[in-house]
């Protein structure tokens, strides 16, 4: 097996994380509660919790369900519950007793309260409010006031659980409806030829506005002119396009191995996209960098892009490359990605973004995609009772 991110950990050594968090976390509550240091701040503090979408469960600007998501590195989730949002749907991640992450509604079914606020006490995940207690399948285990277990109890539970699974460092959630279909993870995190950064940034666009960034290859040579790796090769070329059995592949016709010069999208029950990009001589020995791309979205109007990062080297050229990527190659990469999400987070919504389009040719993947995704797109609004849209795909220009 590939080693796991820089960021995993052990089961052993987290459980000691796990104990040492709680501990950390008792004593500033202590501080506080008898020192009032922080009580003025956190009185002040305006709420922290964002707004609702303004979209109906199914909806697939939320995203596409019965999917496999990656919610980030296998230590995201330690000692305490970890609110998130998730296709519209606030959540809460929490390790249970044997460790396990569950994830479930961030709602207590008693007075609404959200579960994140809570505890993790005795393997079980414990309201703040009343201090319900709640077991990994959401199913109530105590009602204080009422003495425990009680028959209150046995027939509360919480409204929505979903399946996660930690894999090669990662932890990955099926949020949907039906079973989960069989996690097949790309070949790269199961391949200890390759030696791999996780990588997670926020942004605030819609998730199909970000996946049409990422098959785009023509806006490399444009908006990402002023980087290391991205500032090569020729801008006036053609896009093919070629379909596979879980997606297809974009790639420029005049240009290779030089820049972002093709794409491997894969649109099956985890959707992903595969590329490379060429590496200087200061990035240290090697073949060019593999980059895996996975998008979670949150909501409408954001996304949780995952870019976990991965090079074929083994020996002296493995220990070089980790320590060049430690020191700058990261924040290269970073700079890279932030180009990307100024420029998606100017674009608004997908309606305005869509508005008054003028394709050219090199859009041929972005249209090819819009096309490959609306049967899925038209099936989860029947499933949900959603009105069908009519979506009318802008013309390309001609070749």
């Amino acid at each position: 097996m590939v080693s796991a991110p820089r960021a995993a950990t052990s089961p052993a050594l987290r459980a000691v994380r796990t104990e040492a968090e709680a501990l950390v976390g008792l004593a500033r509550r202590r501080v506080s509660q008898y020192s009032g240091i922080g009580a003025r701040r956190a009185a002040r503090r305006p709420p922290i919790w964002p707004p609702a979408p303004d979209l109906p469960k199914g909806d697939p600007r939320l995203g596409l369900r019965d999917r496999w998501y990656l919610l980030g590195v296998a230590d995201l989730v330690g000692a305490q519950p970890v609110p998130t949002r998730l296709l519209g749907e606030d959540l809460v991640a929490w390790r249970d007793g044997d460790g396990a992450v569950r994830l479930m509604a961030d709602l207590c079914p008693h007075r609404g309260a959200r579960l994140s606020v809570g505890d993790v006490v005795g393997g079980q995940l414990q309201c703040a409010y009343h201090h319900w207690r709640f077991d990994g399948e959401g199913q109530c285990t105590s009602v204080p006031s009422q003495g425990g277990a009680c028959s209150l109890a046995e027939r509360t539970h919480v409204s929505v659980t979903y399946p996660v699974t930690e894999q090669a460092g990662y932890l990955w959630a099926w949020i949907g409806e039906s079973e989960p279909a069989l996690l097949e993870l790309p070949a790269e995190f199961t391949d200890d030829r390759y030696s791999t950064f996780p990588e997670t940034v926020e942004w605030g666009a819609n998730w199909m506005l970000a996946l049409e960034n990422l098959v785009d290859l023509m806006h490399a040579p444009f908006l990402h002119a002023r980087s290391i790796t991205l500032n090569e090769g020729i801008t006036d070329d053609r896009v093919v396009v070629d379909d596979h059995d879980d997606g297809f592949e974009v790639r420029r016709r005049d240009q290779a191995g030089t820049n972002f010069d093709w794409i491997d999208i894969h649109t099956g029950s985890l959707s992903y996209v595969r590329l490379d990009i060429p590496l200087p001589p200061s990035a240290g020995p090697g073949p060019p960098l593999r980059i895996l791309g996975f998008l979670t979205p949150r909501d409408n109007a954001a996304t949780l892009v995952h870019f976990p990062r991965f090079r074929k080297v083994s020996g002296r050229e493995r220990r070089i490359w980790r320590t060049l990527y430690r020191l700058r190659l990261r924040g290269t990469h970073l700079h890279v990605l932030n180009q990307d999400k100024e420029m998606l987070e100017s674009l608004r919504t997908v309606e305005e973004a869509r508005r008054d389009e003028h394709l050219a040719q090199a859009d041929r993947p972005v249209v090819h995609l819009r096309r490959a995704l609306e049967p899925a797109f038209e099936e989860q609004r029947q499933r949900f009772g959603l009105a069908a849209q009519t979506e009318t795909v802008p013309q390309l220009a001609a070749d």
